[in-house]
């Protein structure tokens, strides 16, 4: 694809504030208040931890340089930091502005810790709609609904991370995000190949404007060793993500082999993933008394005929399994009932063709279990003296956020990753899964994306700021962790993040948080890393919470196209008696979805990822889709407005020479759709019944119920 990039232009005014930021002679930019934050926020770190928040309005004076090429920028004469100044430069080409920040104090107590920069304010517009990196792709177009919404609000990282923000490397899996007004694009990307920590976010400003949040945490550097880069373009988000992929296919060392080189055969035979718990009935907060699925054993008549009715393998996931405490890590064995117990049922499934996958949480440290209160680890964090393991804030306090709290899951914190226990620990506990032939371990639950937790102690041999180091320290341990693995493939709680890729093969996606931020999910992390990394469709826990299934029967029919259609593996959660529930983490008592619909459109979705689709959806790189006209059906959300999809989703694949176009039909009827096509295309259609020559510039065709159909060509010079 060629990217559509297009003129942009810059100017500042004499106190050093954006007055234009024009995209294709559109207006971006918002007028400056007065006394307003201005291009930048920079947080400093004193000597005994205290915040130091400085912005554009802390600066009486200022200096602009305009030169040939772009501005240079300086504010000083801070009224509360004497000698504090600020040094900003936008270097101006035809089609981009490359920005750079470096913040000078001479006092010593006194460093930084992030820069929040360009803050561009941007004008509002009706046709505006916003891309974020967050749960693996997030389409906004109402930034004031989000405003109201109880989740996923803007806000800055900060320790302890709470695993549901735009942080990156994390929930966010990229690093850029766009924004658009109509067709018009404005995007924004860090150049960074050593991917430190930042947040990329945009928050409502008053009425009239919005704000861009770049937050990069710095290690104690002056500012970013890179550039930021904003660039204007014409298109959609696919076009955005275009730009994002030419920058890392270039410049991101980290970029693993291609995933079809690293992945197991029983993984690229593309197996639905079947997650159920073994205690309790659907509640992570509920009892925790054995149900019907355990002993392991007594999953298998279950899972005997969905493999049967789907005619392909299974991957069974299990939940609750621990012996130790559900979702309390570090510690995940010996298993719930015994390792013959679990050997058993491993070796059934194995018997069968299927495999076994684990759900573990992570590396955090639980002090004790709120679900098992007889899981106690006190005594033993004071006798190894674990206290010099842990993450710590800035002035020494230690807390998690994630699934911790007395009316939570758990009490405990979050072990650094640059710590030798650490590693030891979590090595231990995965090689254990090892021996007892376990083929797949979510070991990284709860590190969203595998994020690093942010860590400020001055005692454990790394700096004590937050920057570039967390990325290496994380990747350090997964490596550790893949090497203790051997055969079992590791995975995380969403998409693994950019750098986390190579170790974080198989992962558990959590694309429907977008509907948490009043938005929408889009598959931007297919588009741009499904040649690197698989994903399977997730468990949707809180899915219930945003999506009003009652009146949106259908949702769990799309979502499986949706996942399909996207280059996911398939899942299903089950509830009691087999049957597939909304999501993980509702009652069992809460009435299903209709069986019937979900397990035709399951098997037959499959058998086209496993078969005629399989080049594509199993190691093929997404390219952009063409136009699709089709009828429409309404998504109902709980705390907002419904949301309008297509009745007929598409996705466009690449493998070598070929390319072909998927076409997925969620509904109990046959939808008519219309392909207008960027060139004629020559090649085939293919069904479910055989397979036809087609070639033309526009197609009309028709659908089959719960089923898709596929166009093939090689590729058009």
């Amino acid at each position: 694809m060629t990217l559509n990039l297009k003129r942009i232009n810059l100017d500042f005014d004499e106190a050093g504030n954006v007055v234009l930021l024009q995209c294709a002679g559109i207006e971006f930019a918002a007028v400056e208040p007065a006394g307003g934050s201005g291009l930048f926020v920079v947080q400093l770190r004193d000597f005994i931890g205290n915040p130091i928040r400085l912005d554009r309005s802390d600066f009486s004076d200022v200096t602009l340089h305009r030169s040939q090429d772009g501005f240079e920028i300086e504010y000083f004469n801070c009224r509360r930091l004497r000698d504090t100044a600020v040094k900003v430069w936008a270097v101006q080409k035809k089609t981009e502005i490359r920005w750079r920040i470096q913040v000078s104090t001479e006092n010593p107590a006194c460093r930084c810790e992030w820069t929040d920069f360009p803050r561009l304010r941007l004008r509002r517009s009706t046709e505006e709609r916003f891309l974020l990196p967050f749960a693996e792709g997030t389409l906004i177009d109402h930034l004031d609904w989000r405003e109201k919404a109880a989740n996923f609000k803007c806000e800055y990282s900060q320790y302890p991370l709470s695993g549901c923000n735009g942080f990156y490397p994390g929930p966010a899996a990229m690093q850029f995000a766009a924004c658009f007004q109509g067709e018009t694009g404005l995007y924004i990307g860090c150049a960074d190949s050593a991917h430190a920590p930042k947040t990329l976010d945009i928050q409502c400003e008053g009425d009239e404007a919005r704000r861009l949040m770049v937050q990069n945490f710095t290690g104690g550097a002056p500012g970013p060793e890179f550039e930021i880069v904003t660039a204007a373009f014409a298109g959609n988000w696919q076009d955005a993500a275009e730009i994002y992929r030419a920058w890392m296919l270039r410049h991101d060392p980290l970029l693993p082999e291609k995933i079809g080189k690293r992945i197991p055969g029983w993984l690229k035979e593309s197996p639905v993933v079947i997650a159920f718990p073994v205690r309790g009935h659907g509640l992570d907060s509920s009892e925790m008394a054995p149900n019907e699925y355990f002993p392991y054993r007594k999953a298998l008549p279950f899972l005997d005929r969905l493999r049967e009715r789907w005619n392909g393998p299974l991957l069974a996931l299990l939940m609750h399994w621990e012996g130790t405490a559900p979702w309390a890590p570090p510690y995940i064995w010996p298993p719930y009932g015994g390792e013959e117990a679990l050997g058993e049922f491993t070796d059934a499934m194995h018997k069968a063709g299927d495999r076994v996958g684990l759900y573990a949480s992570g590396i955090g440290w639980t002090q004790q279990s709120m679900l098992e209160p007889g899981y106690d680890c006190r005594e033993q964090f004071e006798a190894e003296e674990l206290e010099n393991e842990i993450c710590t804030g800035p002035r020494g306090e230690a807390y998690s956020r994630n699934c911790n709290g007395a009316h939570s899951i758990r009490l405990g914190y979050d072990l650094c990753p640059a710590r030798d226990a650490t590693a030891r620990i979590v090595c231990n506990e995965i090689s254990a899964a090892h021996r007892a032939r376990i083929d797949y371990l979510q070991y990284f639950d709860q590190n969203q994306g595998a994020a690093s937790p942010l860590c400020y102690s001055a005692k454990h041999g790394h700096p004590s700021l937050p920057g570039a180091w967390q990325t290496t320290a994380m990747r350090t341990l997964l490596e550790k962790a893949a090497l203790a693995a051997e055969e079992t493939v590791l995975g995380c709680e969403n998409a693994a993040a950019e750098p986390y890729m190579e170790f974080c093969k198989l992962n558990d996606l959590r694309s429907h948080l977008a509907w948490g931020t009043c938005g929408m999910p889009v598959p931007l992390y297919s588009y741009l890393f499904h040649e690197y990394c698989v994903g399977f469709s997730g468990n949707g826990v809180c899915l219930s919470a945003w999506i009003d299934t009652a009146k949106t029967p259908f949702f769990l029919q799309w979502n499986t196209a949706w996942n399909f259609v996207n280059g996911n593996l398939l899942a299903a959660v089950l509830k009691d008696g087999g049957k597939i529930h909304w999501n993980w983490g509702l009652k069992w008592e809460q009435p299903e979805p209709a069986q019937e619909p979900l397990l035709t459109l399951i098997g037959r979705l499959n058998a086209w990822r496993r078969g005629a689709a399989a080049k594509y959806l199993v190691e093929g790189r997404m390219e952009k889709t063409p136009c699709i006209v089709c009828g429409s059906s309404e998504i109902h959300l709980r705390h907002r407005a419904p949301v309008s999809t297509p009745n007929v989703l598409a996705s466009k694949w690449s493998c070598g020479t070929r390319q072909a176009l998927l076409l997925v039909n969620f509904g109990e009827k046959a939808e008519p759709c219309r392909i207008d096509f960027e060139v004629p295309f020559h090649g085939r259609i293919l069904t479910a019944n055989g397979e036809e020559a087609w070639s033309g510039a526009s197609m009309t065709t028709e659908i089959p119920p719960l089923d898709a159909i596929m166009l093939e060509t090689e590729e058009s010079n």
